[in-house]
């Protein structure tokens, strides 16, 4: 029976350094990748991989796969998701889920103004390899679609993840994100160091949203006790 003790006091603990060490990992590695980018971005040196990247995606372009990423690309446009997050930030505030519209809302509004402070900071001139089939105006590091459509989609995981929509959600999430990502670098508007920091910034940024929520759920549930 001793053992028994000692030993479910253990698994808490064993638990904690686990989730302790898993987040250290989930929040430092994004803060990392991203450092080194914009390193580089702010020399202004040719990143050697971009070019290599795009072109071997370039060298697959057909009429057809030209119009199947015009569409996936619009899926990540700032107008679709201003719109769904609306309509999902309205169905949470109707289903009494405050705190779940509050992590939404400032998750993708949030990323919206990262996107654009870090946008006129390095003033990174777009790619302008090949004839373009769509124009795109404005700096390129780091991607906005990458930005908000990953900060919307990993927080509407967020939301579905302790129900039975969890793993599906994760699998079509994570797709539609590498999805819109890869369709910004076939239309030839961003670098992939540009997507790949966007998509770092966006986790870093839910991150902090989760941590703020969190601590303000506490204190607000200590002051109604």
């Amino acid at each position: 029976m001793i053992y028994q003790k000692n030993s479910s006091k253990q698994r808490p603990v064993k638990h904690n350094i686990l989730l302790l060490v898993a987040a250290f990992f989930i929040f430092w590695t994004p803060v990392i990748i991203f450092s080194k980018i914009a390193g580089e971005v702010i020399e202004k040196e040719p990143i050697g991989i971009d070019y290599t990247i795009l072109h071997a995606i370039h060298d697959q372009a057909t009429p057809l796969l030209d119009q199947a990423f015009i569409f996936i690309t619009n899926l990540g446009s700032a107008e679709t998701i201003i719109i769904v997050t609306l309509l999902i930030f309205a169905y949470l505030l109707y289903k009494h889920q405050r705190q779940n519209a509050l992590i939404l809302f400032a998750s993708v509004s949030g990323a919206a103004v990262a996107n654009l402070i870090l946008k006129a900071l390095f003033h990174r001139i777009r790619p302008s390899l090949w004839n373009l089939v769509i124009t795109e105006t404005g700096y390129s590091f780091p991607s906005g679609h990458a930005m908000l459509s990953s900060a919307l989609i990993l927080s509407i995981i967020f939301i579905i993840w302790k129900t039975r929509w969890r793993w599906p959600g994760l699998v079509a999430g994570v797709l539609l994100i590498g999805l819109i990502g890869l369709s910004r670098l076939y239309l030839g508007v961003h670098y992939p160091t540009d997507i790949i920091a966007g998509w770092s910034v966006s986790i870093l940024w839910l991150l902090i949203v989760l941590v703020i929520t969190k601590n303000l759920s506490i204190k607000l549930h200590n002051k109604k006790l």
